[in-house]
């Protein structure tokens, strides 16, 4: 496993983070699931993954406490958690909510301290999230917002709670204020093969010396060796709706830039999120010991490779 510094923690993070969000039952009861769900995060700790990504919106950390509770490594581990706030349609931030699931979060988990907040600013419905409005009023509250969080986050960091807060924007406009942010000391947001947008903030994250985490490496189940060629795909498959048209009119562009890949594809879309050295670690959903093959790879990806997928145009 290999390791890579973030800023404001001491200790340098693995690049495959372990994603919780369907290792598990949401209801908390063990079943075939959470057997594999726990077998593949003991042994993604055994092989050297030390950062492990949840949110309570997720339901799954019923299982990640128990089994990290009594870890015998559980002190070298660093979390990754969501929190929103202001929530859905909520009108203001709330230092105490922030304070709140941040708490949970450490009780929940059986830890002293999360080393990365990724911080959602929301306030407005699902509906409008992703909209020109959207943007709009979210744009509107970002100053009162990342002020209050400065505040409560400050604080946190004094008593030794959380180590450093990272935006996760939703969206190219949200992200370009929030990357000179100072509150921020990087982005977490989407970024594979077929999604690439935040790419174009990677040169003043490093410039400001921020980090990227990346999330959905591989695009949804797009890019893994069993859908990347959809005409092989049985009848029934989800990814023949029409919904993912255009990601595959985008995959088949990117194949015609990057040829063959010397790997299965599930392994070489996971090493794109990590070619350019802003990205410190990629959140991948791990249900089985076999997802953690996916990451196994030493190969390394060119770095020029990430502009010119970037540049593709559908």
């Amino acid at each position: 496993m290999n390791y890579r510094s973030l800023k404001n923690l001491s200790e340098p993070v693995s690049e495959l983070c372990f994603g919780t969000m369907r290792y598990a039952r949401k209801d908390g009861v063990e079943d075939s699931q959470s057997v594999a769900g726990t077998v593949a995060l003991e042994n993604a700790i055994e092989q050297g993954v030390n950062f492990i990504h949840s949110s309570y919106e997720y339901e799954t950390r019923w299982l990640t406490g128990r089994v990290l509770k009594a870890h015998p490594k559980r002190a070298d581990l660093h979390h990754i958690i969501k929190v929103n706030v202001p929530d859905w349609e909520e009108p203001r931030f709330s230092r105490d909510s922030f304070r709140r699931q941040v708490e949970t979060a450490l009780r929940e988990l059986g830890t002293e301290r999360i080393a990365v907040v990724q911080h959602l600013q929301r306030g407005v419905s699902r509906k409008e999230l992703m909209t020109e409005h959207g943007d709009e009023y979210r744009l509107a509250q970002f100053d009162e917002v990342s002020s209050e969080l400065a505040e409560i986050s400050g604080q946190l960091r004094s008593e030794g709670k959380i180590g450093t807060v990272m935006s996760f924007p939703y969206t190219v406009e949200y992200a370009r204020i929030a990357v000179d942010a100072e509150v921020y000391s990087g982005l977490v947001a989407y970024f594979n093969f077929l999604e690439t947008e935040m790419a174009q903030f990677f040169p003043r994250l490093r410039e400001q010396k921020k980090d990227f985490i990346a999330i959905r490496p591989l695009a949804g189940g797009i890019l893994t060796d069993h859908r990347v060629d959809r005409e092989s795909l049985p009848s029934d498959d989800r990814m023949h709706d029409t919904k993912s048209d255009d990601m595959y009119r985008r995959l088949e562009q990117v194949r015609q830039v990057t040829g063959k890949p010397p790997i299965p594809w599930e392994q070489y879309a996971f090493r794109f999120t990590l070619a350019d050295s802003v990205v410190k670690s990629t959140v991948l959903g791990v249900n089985t010991t076999a997802h953690l093959t996916t990451a196994a790879s030493e190969y390394q990806v060119e770095p020029g490779l990430v502009q010119q997928i970037a540049e593709i145009k559908v």
